[in-house]
């Protein structure tokens, strides 16, 4: 088994003997393809690489509603994270609309908390307070 040289944040390093043969087994009790909606490429491609690391096979990234409703049309999604508020005035919603009516599980995610006025009907769906952890989208995904 490998063993952690770094102190994981973001990326983690390994050091390999002969024998390793994988850092590890996916757990196939997640969500295996992940919508992820963030307009901040830091906080996305951190996001990214959390869930990849905690055994999702595939997220696709959307910094607008035009992208994720594009990603939508393609593909099915096992669970979905929104950013409420997007870059230029926009709001995630018209994708959690199109993704409820697919079925597909919403997750919104805000540095308000509930002070960003989500409307009645998405009150009841999980909000991940900015800034998140690995911890926070592992409990995030165990529940999913």
């Amino acid at each position: 088994m490998p063993q952690p040289v770094a102190s994981r944040t973001c990326f983690t390093s390994f050091a390999w003997t002969a024998e390793t043969q994988a850092v590890k087994e996916p757990d196939m009790s997640f969500p295996s393809q992940v919508l992820l909606v963030e307009d901040n490429p830091m906080i996305a491609m951190n996001t990214e690489v959390l869930l990849l690391d905690l055994g999702v096979e595939d997220v696709r990234t959307a910094g607008n509603v035009a992208d994720a409703l594009a990603l939508i049309d393609g593909r099915r999604f096992d669970l979905a994270i929104l950013d409420v508020l997007l870059a230029d005035g926009e709001n995630s919603l018209p994708v959690a609309d199109r993704l409820g009516d697919a079925g597909v599980p919403i997750v919104f995610a805000t540095g308000l908390g509930e002070a960003v006025g989500l409307p009645d009907a998405y009150k009841a769906l999980p909000l991940l307070q900015k800034p998140y952890s690995f911890d926070d989208l592992k409990d995030l995904l165990d529940r999913a």
